[in-house]
């Protein structure tokens, strides 16, 4: 990880600080911005624990975020997380905060004594390269990513 980056779990005291980088995330996946939409998706999601987000920083500046969905296994009796989203609005350093990112999420899972991680993104050439570069394999009966911990 790069001197200076910071990666930590987005409180609703950090809204202000993730909401541009979301909205960015929203648009750079054709969606029209609505701040006030958008601020109450999140802070709806971490005040009820719904999910878990990580914000990357730099020198203060927020450059990425990962956001995390608990999920529950029947069969296998055991909590697994899905990742959702993913976004570095930082060209320079991108494949590096993304690999900061899915590693901070890594350690996630496994802090929470869950096994698997499940990226469930639409398969493309680039995208296939960064999560099987992080040791994610192709599910192809489900179409997603999964990597298996511990």
């Amino acid at each position: 990880m790069k001197t200076g980056m910071k990666i930590f779990k987005a409180e609703q005291w950090n809204l202000e600080l993730l909401l541009p980088l979301f909205e960015s995330y929203r648009r750079a996946h054709g969606m029209p911005e609505n701040p006030e939409r958008t601020l109450a998706f999140l802070n709806n999601r971490i005040r009820f624990s719904e999910s878990i987000i990580f914000i990357a920083t730099d020198k203060g500046r927020a450059v990425g975020f990962i956001q995390l969905y608990p999920r529950l296994s029947a069969l296998r009796l055991q909590r697994y997380w899905q990742l959702t989203d993913i976004f570095v609005a930082e060209p320079a350093n991108k494949p590096e905060i993304y690999s900061a990112l899915i590693g901070k999420a890594k350690e996630f899972v496994c802090f929470t004594q869950s096994k698997r991680l499940v990226a469930e993104q639409e398969p493309g050439v680039v995208q296939q390269e960064l999560w099987e570069g992080q040791g994610f394999k192709l599910n192809p009966q489900k179409s997603f990513f999964e990597l298996s911990l511990g």
